[in-house]
């Protein structure tokens, strides 16, 4: 499906507008020192080939400003002589007990040549974030197959999980507990979901996980990020061993915009911070993905919805 720009489209006026108007694909945003921070997926600011996009704001719908690449050197794990100059996708970002922060990000293996996940340090939100040796998760399972889009949680005990996206044929998300400083894996994967649904086309990716009230709501994209169909939903589960149940519907898809914005989705969810945000990317040009942020409220069920005043809304 080809893309157009809002201003060329002959659907009606979106229901919301893009919040950092540059290619600023699979955000996550963290909360730390009095400000929001928010990490992207490698792109060009001008000549310069970032790796993980960094930016600021004093709220999440006010002005952002970009300062920089937070991880401005790859670890030698990387592959840095394909053209994508390691292919750096996704990060995920989470603020260590001793007040240092974790980037968790996905990579090129050099050596498998597939993708992996690594982990960063840093004494800062702002980086510069350091890599450690080797990847954190690579070939899960033991197939040779990519390892991406690394979502850090935190549960109410402390203990520290890593979500992530990987599967042969058909992509599921797993959660992997970590070591308390959250730079070691501890036990084997869980898988929580599975692309079952034929409106996923065997993809389901980019998770973030929120307990909320008396569950855990795990939110996911579904269908290639490019295809036109790209959409986020969720699914629930009343513990994290239980079975996490799907949304019947599609939560935001492009319908929910308009028609003016393709393949919403690579989400994350600021929760517990002043108001309960849903962040998420959004075609606004042919090549550009955007960064938007919707307001969430909760039904008795622990259900999310956006909020009205946000124009867009869900679809069941």
């Amino acid at each position: 499906m080809a893309m157009v720009s809002p201003a060329s489209h002959p659907h009606p006026r979106p229901p919301i507008r893009p919040v950092i108007n540059h290619d600023f694909a699979d955000p996550a945003v963290v909360w730390a020192r009095g400000t929001y921070y928010a990490y992207s997926t490698m792109t060009h600011y001008g000549a310069a080939l970032w790796h993980v996009p960094l930016a600021r704001a004093d709220d999440l719908t006010g002005k952002w400003t970009i300062l920089g690449d937070a991880m401005p050197r790859l670890p030698g794990w990387v592959d840095t002589s394909s053209p994508g100059d390691g292919d750096v996708w996704a990060p995920g970002v989470s603020e260590q007990n001793d007040k240092k922060y974790l980037l968790y990000f996905t990579a090129r293996s050099a050596a498998h040549k597939i993708q992996c996940i690594g982990a960063a340090s840093a004494s800062s939100p702002r980086g510069p974030f350091a890599g450690s040796g080797s990847p954190l998760v690579c070939q899960p399972q033991g197939v040779h197959v990519d390892a991406i889009d690394p979502s850090p949680f935190t549960d109410a005990d402390g203990t520290r999980y890593l979500l992530y996206s990987s599967g042969l044929g058909r992509t599921a998300i797993w959660l992997q507990q970590l070591s308390r400083n959250g730079l070691r894996l501890v036990g084997q994967p869980r898988k929580l979901i599975d692309a079952d649904r034929p409106d996923e086309a065997h993809v389901v990716e980019a998770p973030t996980l929120v307990h909320h009230g008396d569950h855990y709501v795990l939110f996911y994209s579904g269908s290639p990020f490019n295809s036109g169909n790209y959409f986020i939903n969720y699914s629930t589960a009343r513990s994290l061993t239980g079975t996490f149940v799907k949304h019947k519907g599609e939560f935001l898809n492009r319908t929910s915009l308009n028609d003016a914005y393709q393949n919403p989705g690579g989400e994350d969810v600021i929760a517990g911070h002043r108001r309960d945000v849903l962040i998420f990317h959004a075609y606004t040009t042919a090549t550009q993905r955007s960064l938007f942020a919707v307001s969430l409220s909760w039904d008795a069920h622990d259900h999310p919805m956006l909020k009205p005043r946000d124009g867009a809304s869900g679809r069941s």
